[in-house]
Parts: C-alpha cells; sequence; structure tokens
C-alpha cells in the first residue's frame, strides 16, 4: 500500500502518528525512569531503615549486658548484706543498714524494669517475641504480684486492695510470665499516678468451658485520670501523657504498649476506662487453660509456712562440688557468696581453658559457665565439654536478657541463669542436680563475719597512689573481698599484660576489647578509678573500631596497669612478714642518714633503693609510719615534704 505524501491529509496524519508513538516511546522511557529511580530510593530506604533496625537491636543487646552486669554485683552483694546475721549489732544501727538495704534493692528492681522494657520493644519489634507457656500455681502468681506491689503502696500512704474470685482454679496453664508482666505494669502505674487514695486489683473468672476459662484482671485507682483527647495516645510507644504534671514520674513510656503487644500475642484485651481527674481502670481479658480446676479458695496474700528471720538456704550439701566459670573476679565473688550457706564447695576458673583443665582433674556436680570471656567463650566451652561429658549438668551465667532459653539449649547448656542472679533459682538449680544422699536439712545459715577494718599489716594500702581503699572496699562487698581482690589484682598483671600487648600488637581488636573490659571491672573493683577509666575508653574504641584512639593510649594503658606490680608488691611481702628479723638500730641510723644525703639531691633511684632495702626488715612502729610516708612522697615527688620528713 503506498502513501501519498503529497496529499495534505497523508502528510497530517503522518505526523499525528510520529508524534503519538514518539510521545510513546517518550513517555515509556521517562516511566521507566522515574518508577526505576522511585524504586531505587525506596530500597534505599528500606536498607537503610533495615541497617538502622539492627544497630539498635544490637546496641540494646551490648547495652543489656553492660547494664545487668554491674545490677548482679549491686543485688547479689546486697543480698548479702541483707543476709548478715545481726547477732551483737546494736538495733538501730541494724536497722539502719536494712533500710538502705531494702532501697537499694528497690532502686535495683526499678533499673533492672527500665532495661527490661527497652529489651521487650526490640524484641516486639523484630517479631522475636513469642509465647512461653507452662502450668502455673495461680495463688503463687497472685502472691508474687501483691508483694512486690504492696511495698510501693506502703511508701506512698496508698491503700491498696486485692480482691480474688474464689472460684479460679488453682493451677493454669499459659504464659505467666507475659500476664504477670501486664499485670506489674497496671499496677505500677497506679503506684505512680495515685498520689491521694489508693487502688484494687479485682480478679475474677468471666466464665468457664471444659477446660478453658476466661479470666479478667481490673486495676482501678483515684489517680489523676486520662484526657479523653489522650486516650488514642495511651497505649502508644514511648509517650508521656501530660508531661508538665508527671515531669517528676520516671519511667520510658514502654510500659502500656509493651502490655498491649504482650495481650495481642496471648489472644486477649487490655482497655482502658478513665475520668480525667477521678481516676483509671485498665481491664485485661483473656483466656488460659484449666490444669487442675480446684477452687483457689480465699486468697492469702502471705504464705503463713513461709521462713521467717534469718535468710535459710533451700538445702545444705558440703560434699558437693561446683565449678563456676567467669573471667570477672567480681562475679566469682558475688556467686560464691551467694551459695556460702549452702556450704557447697565452689572451685573457681577464669577461662574456658581453665574450665577444661579443672573437669578433667575433679567431678563436678555442676558448672556455671559464664557466656561472655576472651579466647575460648562459653558456648566454645560447652561444645568442648559435651565432647567427654555429655550428662554433665552445665548453665549458662549471662548478662544479656536478650537471649533466650532455647538458644542455650540448642548450644549444649542444660539451661541459663541471667544476671543478676537470682540467690533463690541459683540454689533450686543445682538442687536439680544433687543426689539426695548429698543434701542435708538446712538450719539457720552460719554467719560468717567480714573484718571491721584493714588489717595492720596492710595499713600501708591507704598511702598506695592510685588506690582509693573506701571505693575498693565498697565495691568489692567487704575488707575480705577487698583484699582478696588485691591479691588476685596483682598476681594477674603479667598475664593480662602479656594478652593486651600481644592482642594490640597482632591487631587483635574483639581480642584486645575484650580484656580492657575485663581490666576495667578489676580496677574499679579495687578502686583504682583512674586505671578504670583509662581501660573503659578504650573498650569504647574497640567496639566502634577506632584504631587512631587505641594506637594513641595503648602504651599509656600498659604503662598505667604496670606501675601496680610495684605498688602491690608488699602483698607478698607483709605476707611473710611475721618472720621478719628486727633491723638493728644502728643499721636504721645509717639508712637515715644515706636518705638525708640522698633525698635533697633529688635522686629518685637510691632513694626507691634505700626504702627496698629497709623492706627486708620488721620495724619499730612509729619508723614503719614514716618509711611508709616517705614511699608516699617518693610515688608523688614531693622531695620538699621528704625533705622535711627526714630532717626531723
Amino acid at each position: 500500500m503506498n502513501i501519498d505524501l503529497n496529499d495534505p491529509v497523508n502528510m497530517i496524519i503522518l505526523i499525528i502518528v510520529v508524534a503519538v508513538v514518539s510521545g510513546i516511546v517518550v513517555w515509556r522511557v521517562m516511566k521507566n525512569t522515574v518508577v526505576r529511580r522511585q524504586y531505587d530510593q525506596i530500597k534505599q530506604a528500606m536498607d537503610e531503615a533495615e541497617n538502622a533496625n539492627t544497630a539498635k537491636s544490637r546496641f540494646l543487646a551490648n547495652i543489656s549486658h553492660e547494664i545487668r552486669t554491674p545490677i548482679n554485683t549491686i543485688m547479689g552483694m546486697n543480698e548479702m548484706v541483707m543476709r548478715e546475721d545481726a547477732t551483737g549489732v546494736p538495733k538501730p544501727y541494724f536497722m539502719s543498714m536494712m533500710n538502705y538495704a531494702f532501697d537499694i534493692r528497690n532502686a535495683s528492681e526499678s533499673l533492672l524494669t527500665l532495661i527490661n522494657d527497652l529489651l521487650d520493644m526490640s524484641k516486639i519489634e523484630s517479631g522475636k517475641m513469642h509465647l512461653v507457656e507452662q502450668e502455673y500455681n495461680t495463688q503463687d502468681m497472685l502472691r508474687s504480684i501483691v508483694s512486690m506491689i504492696r511495698v510501693r503502696s506502703t511508701q506512698k500512704e496508698l491503700t491498696f486492695d486485692v480482691v480474688v474470685d474464689e472460684m479460679l482454679p488453682k493451677t493454669l496453664y499459659g504464659d505467666m510470665g507475659k500476664i504477670k508482666q501486664i499485670v506489674l505494669n497496671l499496677l505500677t502505674n497506679a503506684v505512680k499516678y495515685t498520689d491521694m487514695g489508693g487502688f484494687v486489683l479485682d480478679v475474677s473468672m468471666m466464665e468457664r468451658q471444659d477446660d478453658e476459662c476466661r479470666i479478667r484482671f481490673s486495676v482501678k485507682d483515684t489517680g489523676i485520670g486520662v484526657k479523653k483527647e489522650d486516650m488514642d495516645k495511651l497505649f502508644s510507644a514511648y509517650e508521656r501523657l501530660d508531661e508538665q504534671k508527671n515531669s517528676g514520674i520516671q519511667g520510658t513510656g514502654l510500659g502500656l504498649d509493651i502490655s498491649r503487644r504482650f495481650a495481642e500475642l496471648m489472644g486477649a484485651t487490655l482497655v482502658c476506662e478513665s475520668e480525667y481527674g477521678k481516676g483509671s481502670e485498665f481491664i485485661l481479658t483473656l483466656t488460659q487453660n484449666i490444669v487442675d480446676r480446684t477452687p483457689l479458695g480465699a486468697f492469702m496474700e502471705h504464705d503463713e509456712g513461709e521462713a521467717r528471720g534469718p535468710y535459710v538456704p533451700l538445702f545444705v550439701a558440703p560434699d558437693a562440688d561446683v565449678l563456676v566459670v567467669d573471667d570477672s573476679p567480681m562475679n566469682l565473688t558475688v556467686i560464691k557468696g551467694l551459695l556460702k550457706g549452702t556450704r557447697v564447695f565452689v572451685s573457681t576458673a577464669a577461662s574456658g581453658e581453665e574450665c577444661l583443665e579443672k573437669i578433667k582433674d575433679t567431678t563436678f556436680d555442676v558448672v556455671l559457665l559464664d557466656h561472655m570471656m576472651p579466647g575460648m567463650d562459653g558456648v566454645e566451652t560447652v561444645m568442648e565439654i559435651r565432647k567427654d561429658y555429655p550428662d554433665l549438668p552445665v548453665y549458662a551465667l549471662t548478662a544479656n536478657a536478650a537471649d533466650e532459653e532455647a538458644f542455650y539449649k540448642s548450644k549444649g547448656f542444660n539451661g541459663y541463669l541471667s544476671k543478676p542472679v537470682d540467690s533463690r533459682t541459683l540454689e533450686k538449680t543445682i538442687m536439680k542436680h544433687l543426689p539426695e544422699e548429698k543434701m542435708e536439712k538446712p538450719e539457720v545459715a552460719d554467719a560468717v563475719e567480714d573484718l571491721t577494718e584493714i588489717p595492720e599489716n596492710l595499713q600501708w594500702i591507704y598511702e598506695t597512689e592510685g588506690i582509693t581503699v573506701e571505693e575498693g572496699i565498697k565495691n568489692s562487698g567487704g575488707i575480705q573481698s577487698f583484699i582478696f581482690a588485691l591479691n588476685l589484682f596483682l598476681d594477674t598483671i603479667d598475664t593480662n599484660l602479656k594478652v593486651i600487648k600481644d592482642a594490640y600488637e597482632s591487631g587483635n581488636i574483639r581480642l584486645y576489647t575484650i580484656k580492657v573490659h575485663a581490666l576495667k571491672s578489676s580496677a574499679r573493683i579495687i578502686g583504682a578509678s583512674e586505671l578504670s577509666k583509662l581501660a573503659e575508653s578504650l573498650e569504647d574504641a574497640g567496639n566502634r573500631e577506632d584504631k587512631t584512639f587505641i594506637d594513641e593510649n595503648a602504651d599509656r594503658l600498659i604503662a598505667d596497669y604496670e606501675v601496680y606490680k610495684q605498688r602491690l608488691d608488699r602483698l607478698h611481702e607483709d605476707a611473710n612478714s611475721s618472720s621478719k628479723e628486727m633491723i638493728p638500730e644502728e643499721e636504721l641510723k645509717e639508712a637515715y642518714t644515706a636518705l638525708a644525703e640522698v633525698i635533697p639531691q633529688m635522686d629518685y633511684d637510691s632513694v626507691e633503693m634505700i626504702l627496698d632495702q629497709l623492706r627486708e626488715y620488721a620495724i619499730p612502729e612509729q619508723d614503719d609510719k614514716k618509711i611508709k610516708e616517705l614511699n608516699r612522697m617518693l610515688k608523688v615527688f614531693d622531695w620538699d615534704g621528704m625533705e622535711a620528713l627526714i630532717s626531723r
């Protein structure tokens, strides 16, 4: 078919066709380009969001470990304080100490709640939160909830009434942990936001069909209530309503959002009814399976058969052997202290390698193994254990609350104990693996008295540069623990220095970070705060892979750490001080004469040599104090002070 291009009509049609085709081509090209650009932008945004979420999860896991480790020490040592025998202690002093201990416990639990809220939210957002269903005693669960809130309500002078349906089944099946957390969140908020009056916990069974029952938990308070316009934001994460009025109330703003999400996970409902200025009522309704349909009967807030008075362990087993493996001396001390009343023989190891060696030599009933350790970590260690000892009970010690029991069991552990270690859970865990013939019926726990002051032969520690004795005693949990920590710190300097140097020189940043992390803790424990802070800064640099900062400060850390060998070497010498010969009077006079000659010359080496020679003898008390003061002044180059002292 021929088209006459001379025909104006045909020409116009052709031009229109070409324009349309060109337009379509241009449109398709532009469309594909724009769509592709938009797709790339969306993909980039998704990748950035995914990376940000991964970074957040990593941060929460790390911060969980870092925060829960010191909380473990605080709560563990505080528990040991509360167990001490009060025999012979003046009552006013004892009551003051116990009140302080209760305040520490309450503050620690609040701190633990905050970090758990953040971790729960992280799990929920990452889709890792799931139900952990089990049988539970209804009265025990309610009793634990009420006892935790009763203290807080009493402190604020609020009424707290508990109404429990007597027809509730005795034993139920479900996720008790999440139910408990929801109700505790609601009750905690009731305490926070109520200043006058009080609140009520009402638990009732709405219906029962076959092996299921529907339960209603109601928490009603006379607090400030919620404005109508704020109701939609009530269950949102990080929302704090009425900020001006609630500025003095602490919290993350996550509790209600977590509670709502937990309720959804269990197929439950959580609603709020409120009138601003008059109070609120939060209602949780959920279905639970019935294990024992026997009616609960009258709810008893306290177990009348519960032990009273001094702390009594669940068992006593002097023939039991437990191995605790942790690279932190403080954590080892805490667990040994918590098991003191059981009289089990506690062996310790500071690494996975040492753990394996000790298992070869001793038959242990239970092994408690720290997850995060330098060199061979807990997971690698348990894999080696299982090759030769498949039935040995091994439990992980972890400060990472984001880890699940299923994870540890999949790696070969029997389970895990979360830091802070709960003393009752610790005892129950060990009991499960002890034969009846090894356990004795417990009596009132034998009290082990701590020293009341630093021994005379160790008074020089007060003059040791870089150590604050009061801080060391506080951080160690007592004078005996402080002396133990000092000796352990001294004995491990050479080994740790070699590992730190080798890790740095070989570029092994992971190992270097782990070891300076351990040094941070051990230095803090003995009151060496400046060394601890330096180690902490290098740990932070290692975590963010800041090689420049590490290069600038690595030598300083090694030098500051190594000097403690000289500062603490008298620990070994003073252990044998009783066998030292009394210095002849004439020799002491000669030493003073020599010091009087070299001190004005600021001859550091000569002064140090003379003082070192004097340490080989037992010295009269007054002269001993003078020599110690000269030692202290020499370390800080106080030449004027030394000259004035030697001329007296």
